[in-house]
Protein backbone atom coordinates (compact mmCIF):
# COMPACT_ATOMS: atom_id res chain seq x y z
CA UNK A 1 0.00 0.00 0.00
CA UNK A 2 2.68 2.65 0.65
CA UNK A 3 4.12 1.99 -3.09
CA UNK A 4 0.71 2.83 -4.26
CA UNK A 5 0.04 5.81 -2.19
CA UNK A 6 4.00 7.17 -3.23
CA UNK A 7 2.23 6.76 -6.90
CA UNK A 8 0.07 8.83 -6.19
CA UNK A 9 2.00 11.90 -4.78
CA UNK A 10 4.24 11.36 -7.49
CA UNK A 11 1.16 12.11 -10.24
CA UNK A 12 -0.14 14.67 -7.99
CA UNK A 13 3.57 16.16 -8.00
CA UNK A 14 3.97 15.98 -11.41
CA UNK A 15 0.36 17.54 -12.75
CA UNK A 16 1.08 20.41 -10.74
CA UNK A 17 4.88 20.97 -12.38
CA UNK A 18 3.05 20.39 -15.81
CA UNK A 19 0.47 23.27 -14.73
CA UNK A 20 3.21 25.67 -13.52
CA UNK A 21 5.49 25.29 -16.36
CA UNK A 22 2.07 25.51 -18.85
CA UNK A 23 1.08 29.23 -17.67
CA UNK A 24 4.70 29.96 -17.79
CA UNK A 25 4.86 29.26 -21.51
CA UNK A 26 2.16 31.86 -22.52
CA UNK A 27 2.26 34.96 -22.15
CA UNK A 28 -0.70 37.82 -22.38
CA UNK A 29 -0.86 41.25 -23.18
CA UNK A 30 -3.76 43.84 -24.07
CA UNK A 31 -4.57 46.88 -26.43
CA UNK A 32 -6.78 49.13 -27.45
CA UNK A 33 -9.08 49.08 -30.20
CA UNK A 34 -9.95 52.65 -31.54
CA UNK A 35 -13.31 52.97 -33.01
CA UNK A 36 -15.46 55.88 -34.41
CA UNK A 37 -18.15 56.96 -36.83
CA UNK A 38 -19.09 60.19 -38.44
CA UNK A 39 -22.52 61.68 -38.64
CA UNK A 40 -22.80 63.95 -41.56
CA UNK A 41 -25.73 66.20 -42.21
CA UNK A 42 -28.67 64.72 -44.31
CA UNK A 43 -32.20 64.71 -45.60
CA UNK A 44 -35.09 62.76 -47.04
CA UNK A 45 -37.19 64.73 -48.90
CA UNK A 46 -41.00 64.44 -50.00
CA UNK A 47 -43.63 66.76 -51.05
CA UNK A 48 -47.27 66.92 -51.56
CA UNK A 49 -48.68 69.26 -54.45
CA UNK A 50 -50.10 72.77 -54.00
CA UNK A 51 -53.55 71.52 -55.25
CA UNK A 52 -55.78 74.96 -56.10
CA UNK A 53 -58.73 72.41 -57.13
CA UNK A 54 -61.76 74.37 -59.27
CA UNK A 55 -60.43 78.34 -60.06
CA UNK A 56 -63.33 81.09 -60.27
CA UNK A 57 -62.37 83.88 -62.29
CA UNK A 58 -65.18 85.32 -61.69
CA UNK A 59 -65.11 85.24 -57.70
CA UNK A 60 -63.78 87.93 -55.61
CA UNK A 61 -60.94 86.69 -53.22
CA UNK A 62 -57.93 85.01 -54.32
CA UNK A 63 -58.12 80.88 -54.20
CA UNK A 64 -55.42 79.57 -51.60
CA UNK A 65 -54.30 76.19 -51.33
CA UNK A 66 -51.42 74.85 -49.77
CA UNK A 67 -48.52 72.24 -50.39
CA UNK A 68 -45.58 70.54 -48.05
CA UNK A 69 -42.31 70.45 -47.68
CA UNK A 70 -41.58 67.38 -45.55
CA UNK A 71 -37.95 66.96 -43.72
CA UNK A 72 -36.28 64.15 -41.88
CA UNK A 73 -32.76 65.51 -41.33
CA UNK A 74 -30.07 64.61 -38.93
CA UNK A 75 -30.37 65.84 -35.76
CA UNK A 76 -28.51 69.25 -35.75
CA UNK A 77 -28.95 69.80 -39.75
CA UNK A 78 -30.06 73.10 -40.35
CA UNK A 79 -31.86 72.76 -43.79
CA UNK A 80 -33.29 75.53 -46.28
CA UNK A 81 -35.70 75.26 -48.89
CA UNK A 82 -35.39 76.87 -52.15
CA UNK A 83 -37.61 77.40 -55.13
CA UNK A 84 -37.56 77.66 -58.40
CA UNK A 85 -39.50 80.05 -60.69
CA UNK A 86 -41.62 76.77 -62.67
CA UNK A 87 -41.89 75.49 -66.05
CA UNK A 88 -44.18 78.48 -67.47
CA UNK A 89 -42.43 81.24 -65.54
CA UNK A 90 -42.63 84.54 -67.29
CA UNK A 91 -42.65 87.73 -65.07
CA UNK A 92 -44.31 85.64 -62.38
CA UNK A 93 -44.71 82.11 -61.72
CA UNK A 94 -48.17 80.40 -64.28
CA UNK A 95 -50.26 77.62 -64.18
CA UNK A 96 -50.32 76.40 -68.28
CA UNK A 97 -53.44 74.73 -70.13
CA UNK A 98 -51.80 75.07 -73.67
CA UNK A 99 -50.94 78.46 -74.91
CA UNK A 100 -53.58 79.71 -71.84
CA UNK A 101 -52.15 80.91 -68.61
CA UNK A 102 -53.38 81.46 -64.82
CA UNK A 103 -51.03 83.99 -62.28
CA UNK A 104 -49.74 82.36 -59.59
CA UNK A 105 -47.65 82.75 -56.10
CA UNK A 106 -46.45 80.41 -53.71
CA UNK A 107 -45.24 81.95 -49.79
CA UNK A 108 -43.46 81.29 -47.05
CA UNK A 109 -45.11 79.95 -43.85
CA UNK A 110 -45.28 82.78 -41.28
CA UNK A 111 -42.70 81.71 -39.26
CA UNK A 112 -39.46 79.14 -39.96
CA UNK A 113 -41.09 77.07 -37.51
CA UNK A 114 -42.71 73.28 -38.35
CA UNK A 115 -45.94 73.28 -39.51
CA UNK A 116 -46.23 77.54 -39.55
CA UNK A 117 -49.23 78.48 -40.76
CA UNK A 118 -49.31 80.36 -44.07
CA UNK A 119 -49.30 84.19 -43.78
CA UNK A 120 -49.32 84.96 -47.67
CA UNK A 121 -46.60 88.29 -47.16
CA UNK A 122 -43.25 86.55 -48.33
CA UNK A 123 -43.02 84.77 -51.68
CA UNK A 124 -40.73 82.43 -52.73
CA UNK A 125 -38.61 84.15 -55.69
CA UNK A 126 -35.97 81.91 -57.10
CA UNK A 127 -33.31 84.34 -56.45
CA UNK A 128 -34.03 85.18 -53.07
CA UNK A 129 -32.37 83.80 -50.58
CA UNK A 130 -33.66 80.44 -49.44
CA UNK A 131 -36.02 79.73 -46.64
CA UNK A 132 -33.72 78.85 -43.84
CA UNK A 133 -34.88 76.52 -41.54
CA UNK A 134 -34.50 75.91 -37.47
CA UNK A 135 -32.08 72.79 -36.83
CA UNK A 136 -33.50 69.68 -36.55
CA UNK A 137 -33.86 68.78 -33.14
CA UNK A 138 -34.11 64.75 -34.09
CA UNK A 139 -34.60 62.30 -36.72
CA UNK A 140 -38.25 62.98 -36.58
CA UNK A 141 -40.08 64.43 -40.05
CA UNK A 142 -40.97 67.95 -39.91
CA UNK A 143 -43.41 69.31 -42.18
CA UNK A 144 -43.24 72.59 -43.68
CA UNK A 145 -45.76 74.66 -45.55
CA UNK A 146 -45.88 75.84 -48.92
CA UNK A 147 -48.66 78.68 -49.22
CA UNK A 148 -49.72 78.95 -52.89
CA UNK A 149 -52.14 81.73 -53.90
CA UNK A 150 -54.12 82.53 -57.23
CA UNK A 151 -54.87 86.21 -57.72
CA UNK A 152 -58.74 86.53 -57.90
CA UNK A 153 -60.53 88.40 -61.60
CA UNK A 154 -58.05 86.67 -63.58
CA UNK A 155 -59.36 86.14 -67.28
CA UNK A 156 -59.06 82.19 -67.92
CA UNK A 157 -60.15 80.12 -70.41
CA UNK A 158 -61.34 76.63 -69.62
CA UNK A 159 -59.10 74.16 -69.22
CA UNK A 160 -57.04 72.40 -66.60
CA UNK A 161 -53.71 74.33 -65.57
CA UNK A 162 -50.43 73.04 -64.46
CA UNK A 163 -46.94 73.75 -63.68
CA UNK A 164 -43.95 72.09 -62.02
CA UNK A 165 -41.85 73.53 -59.51
CA UNK A 166 -38.39 72.55 -58.16
CA UNK A 167 -37.85 72.36 -54.19
CA UNK A 168 -34.15 72.93 -53.25
CA UNK A 169 -33.24 71.89 -49.85
CA UNK A 170 -29.62 72.36 -48.67
CA UNK A 171 -28.72 71.16 -45.52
Amino acid sequence: MFKFKAQKTTLAALAIGVAAISQGAFAQTTASVGVSATVGANCIVSTTPIAFGVYNPVAVPPTDATGTVSLTCTTGAVPTIGLDNGLNFLAQRRLASGGNFILYSVFQPASNAASAACAYTTAYPATATPFVLTAAPSVAARIYNLCGRIPALQSAAVGTYSDTITATVTF
